[in-house]
């Protein structure tokens, strides 16, 4: 009788697993702290755009000043959405691997990467009768995480790129209105 080919060694498959779960658990973990730290720096790049350009009257030494930083913070917007849109896409692809695992006929600890993308990609609700409750709901912010406009990764950067644009407008309008 032939091997089944989607079969692999337990033990090997188990120490991919890990090392899979590490990497995807370090990307997520990752995305956050870059989240967190372009939301920080892109906060302070426009409070100090505003306070600049807020100066009256404008002078135009400020704002070409506040034209020049506008510039910087619309490039920083851009890293902003192809960085965190590749720890997404990488994120993604650990996940991918990971249910295709657990998928192995080898396969003998609980689906939990196959039960994630029941429950936050599919959103059907889960089950464990020995659990309080019984039963996992999906919620309205879960159901709308994966719509294009509630993505970290579209929605920051646009908020921010729409900001630094108004403030750009505004500078060149002072400098040559």
């Amino acid at each position: 009788m032939a091997p089944d080919p989607h079969s692999v060694d337990p033990s090997s498959l188990t120490q991919t697993y890990d090392t899979l779960v590490n990497l995807w658990t370090s990307g997520v973990r990752d995305y956050h702290s870059l989240l967190s730290d372009y939301l920080t720096a892109n906060s302070i790049f426009t409070a100090a755009i505003g306070f600049i350009l807020a100066r009256q009257p404008p002078t135009f030494f400020f704002t070409l000043l506040g034209l020049i930083l506008c510039v910087f913070g619309v490039l920083m917007v851009l890293q902003m959405a192809i960085v965190l849109g590749r720890f997404s896409a990488q994120i993604a692809l650990w996940e991918w691997k990971l249910r295709g695992m657990e998928l192995q006929t080898s396969w003998t600890q609980p689906p939990l990467f196959i039960k994630l993308q029941q429950y936050r990609d599919h959103h059907q609700s889960l089950e464990d009768h020995k659990n309080d409750p019984p039963v996992l709901h999906t919620t309205w912010a879960l159901r709308q995480h994966r719509q294009w406009w509630a993505r970290r990764e579209f929605s920051f950067p646009i908020f921010f790129g729409i900001t630094y644009v108004l403030f750009l407008v505004w500078s060149v309008i002072q400098l040559f209105g």
